[in-house]
């Protein structure tokens, strides 16, 4: 829904700067070549190392965030060759974690927002299991369990790391002012009452305009319709009983 929302803003966004370019002059002397060629350069640097610079750190963080998901479930699996109280417990403490994911529509709960998934399941075990002595299979589906859990402590101090990647603000206010030289230089290049020349500079506008915006959604890490994250979470929740 947000994608088509912001698709047809962009598009709303050309057919109103073509129809400005059309009709209004914002220039009367047209912007060295040499000048745009310069400032599209430096602009094209820039979002172009980041653009790949996110890129990398968002699959990334997907590759992790599966990887979490599937120790969780693995956790969960385990916990019914240890018991049934054991089992319904760790499901419960589990599916109220991905339910909040899915309410709030935010991945971030995993670290950002305070949970407690992990040190709450090693707590089952503690008041279900305690020092009692288990026989041979419960022993090592416990075991299997706090090796899914110490796994999934890892992991989840990756996603802050790997969340903490942003791109800086001096970065930004470069980005923001190589994209407003960029806007002015186009803007004062003659074009009223020449079709297709409106056409053209809008295009070019806009197409500046989606660059910053995939940029921001990369380092927001919501570059894709939904939340990253989501469909995981949601296997993970049609796993347990």
């Amino acid at each position: 829904m947000k994608t088509k929302r912001t698709e047809l803003l962009l598009l709303i966004v050309f057919v109103l700067v073509a129809i400005l370019f059309y009709f209004i002059s914002f220039g009367g002397v047209e912007t060295d070549k040499i000048f745009i060629t310069i400032t599209t350069f430096f602009f094209s640097i820039f979002t172009g190392f980041f653009i790949s610079r996110q890129g990398a750190r968002y699959s990334k963080l997907r590759e992790i965030i599966s990887t979490f998901d599937g120790k969780l479930s693995s956790v969960y699996r385990a916990s019914m060759n240890v018991g049934q109280g054991v089992q319904r417990d760790t499901g419960r403490i589990i599916r109220a974690h991905y339910e909040h994911v899915l309410k709030e529509r935010s991945w971030e709960a995993h670290f950002a927002q305070e949970t407690s998934v992990i040190s709450s399941t090693h707590q089952v075990l503690e008041e279900h299991i305690g020092s009692v002595k288990v026989e041979s299979l419960r022993n090592q589906a416990i075991g299997r369990m706090l090796a899914g859990l110490s796994d999934a402590q890892v992991l989840r101090k990756n996603m802050v790391m790997l969340y903490q990647e942003r791109i800086p603000s001096f970065q930004w206010f470069l980005i923001i002012f190589f994209l407003l030289m960029l806007l002015m230089s186009v803007s004062v290049i003659p074009s009223v009452g020449a079709l297709l020349g409106s056409v053209l500079k809008a295009a070019f506008v806009v197409s500046l305009i989606s660059v910053v915006i995939i940029l921001r959604n990369l380092d927001n890490l919501h570059l894709f319709e939904g939340f990253i994250g989501e469909n995981s979470a949601k296997d993970v929740l049609a796993n347990i009983q």
